[in-house]
């Protein structure tokens, strides 16, 4: 009965509340919450005080809990990524694996950045130099690799950078990448590039040049091997240049101009591949 009873005062007590609107100062608000947890408020109640009351002060007490709990948790900073940075030393090739398992290859002198651990949104990198990107698929989380002047955006794929202060090169071994301008602002993508397609992007003048070329020839100097099918000496030369870390130098311009065909698929030097006679 005295529950019963107490249930009605409550139901009558409530019917005569009416709420207004309070201007909500979130300083002060967090003020008086850092006093309250320095100086408890203890509230006793007399045994014969009206238990209406008590249910609701408690009512009161969990509402302001619920209140202060959405304050501090909005004002919870978010946690900032820690970056690292790798440079590949001279005359070498370096490997990384990035926190979501994809890998990178970096050619002689190239810069990586990446976070130690990837944001919720998205998996985002900077490169300077050349590198090789094998990503691992997450139609979740795409993968962004950023030069400067032009992003690469990709789901999982392997592909080649060549980011140079004029110009960046992208190369698409496998899958499908899309390639969005600095000055691109929107979700569409400036180009789209397909398996075996390279696209160079120059800086100077903003604009994107989309040819065919042989995807081996991209990978070379990963692999170490080397096929040319009726390849300008000078072509085959620059691939040589960036496999081996050295300058070649062709003085003959009609020699430069000449074709070759040769596989190097054991591993060769630069020197035993320099010294086969083509005739």
């Amino acid at each position: 009965m005295e529950n019963e009873q107490n249930n009605k005062e409550l139901e009558s007590l409530t019917k005569r509340i009416r709420f207004k609107s309070l201007p909500f100062d979130e300083k002060r608000m967090s003020e008086r919450l850092a006093e309250r947890i320095r100086r408890p408020v203890v509230i006793s109640y007399a045994g014969k005080g009206t238990p209406a009351w008590k249910y609701l002060s408690i009512a009161a007490s969990i509402a302001l809990l619920l209140v202060t709990s959405i304050i501090l948790i909005d004002k919870e900073p978010e946690q900032e990524l820690v970056y690292y940075e790798t440079t590949a030393v001279p005359d070498a090739k370096t490997k990384i694996t990035l926190p979501d398992s994809s890998v990178v290859w970096l050619n002689a002198n190239a810069c990586l950045r990446y976070p130690r651990e990837f944001s919720k949104q998205i998996r985002q990198v900077e490169i300077k130099g050349e590198a090789f990107f094998e990503v691992r698929k997450d139609e979740k989380k795409p993968f962004i690799v950023q030069t400067d002047g032009i992003g690469i955006r990709v789901l999982g794929t392997t592909f080649n950078v060549d980011a140079e202060p004029e110009k960046t090169a992208v190369t698409l071994i496998t899958g499908k990448i899309g390639l969005y301008k600095k000055t691109n602002q929107s979700q569409t993508a400036d180009q789209i590039l397909s398996p075996g397609e390279r696209a160079v992007f120059y800086k100077p003048d903003n604009t994107l040049k989309v040819s065919t070329i042989r995807p081996e020839s991209t990978t070379s100097w990963i692999t170490g091997k080397f096929i040319f099918r009726d390849s300008p000496l000078e072509e085959i030369m620059q691939e040589l240049q960036r496999a081996f870390h050295v300058k070649i130098y062709i003085e003959d311009e009609e020699l430069a101009r000449q074709t070759f065909n040769a596989d190097f698929t054991a591993k060769e030097t630069l020197d035993e591949i320099l010294s086969v006679d083509n005739n």
